[in-house]
């Protein structure tokens, strides 16, 4: 008379098999879950615009005009360009943020930004001494606008009164594109836990209808 295999494996054995089992597929389980995180870690690009002080007067031409600057009645506009800093095509930005900085000797005024074609920003009051800096989240026509090229359009301009423009930060959040897929794919790992848990099931059921 012949012996099968699992007559030969003791219940005890078994048992531990069928934990040990579990113990794997559960860890897979959990690694499956780390994994629908970000595939990749988006990494900060800045892009400083850092021109001599400008007023910027309601009714008037800024003064003096930036080299490289637009500046129209009541108003300058520029351009941020993070193709300089590390920005390919491609890559896919997460989100941006804008820091303008305005500075004012006194007296009140009002001013708006412009940011891209379809994103404004207003306020009034720029402090005294340091100033103020407005940082401004890109809402997702911003976000298209700069993913396009890397780069966007801003306009300060004086709804009234006058004030000093500083200086702009833009800050950028981009997955490069040749790091997008850096960890393995969630399903695959899921997957495979899931049959891990169903060959220890299906081993503990034939286990226990050994001892019968």
């Amino acid at each position: 008379m012949f012996t099968t295999v699992t007559d030969l494996v003791s219940p005890t054995t078994m048992e531990a098999s069928m934990n040990k089992f579990q113990k794997i597929a559960l860890a897979l389980g959990a690694m499956s879950l780390i994994a629908i995180a970000p595939v990749a870690n988006a990494i900060p690009i800045t892009d400083f615009v850092d021109p001599s002080d400008t007023t910027i007067t309601f009714g008037s031409t800024p003064s003096p005009c930036p080299a490289g600057f637009t500046c129209t009645t009541s108003a300058l506009s520029f351009e941020h360009d993070i193709t300089d800093n590390g920005f390919a095509l491609g890559d896919t930005i997460t989100g941006a943020t804008v820091a303008i900085h305005l500075t004012d000797s006194g007296g009140s005024e009002a001013y708006t930004f412009a940011i891209g074609g379809d994103q404004t920003f207003s306020s009034v009051n720029v402090p005294g001494g340091g100033g103020s800096t407005d940082t401004i989240t890109f809402n997702l026509g911003s976000l298209a606008d700069l993913q396009a090229d890397g780069k966007i359009s801003i306009e300060v301009s004086s709804t009234s009164g006058s004030f000093r423009f500083a200086d702009s930060l833009l800050t950028a959040q981009v997955t490069p594109s040749d790091n997008q897929n850096v960890i393995p794919e969630p399903s695959t790992l899921l997957l495979f836990g899931l049959g891990l848990l169903g060959f220890a099931a299906s081993r503990r059921k034939s286990a226990g209808n050994n001892r019968k």
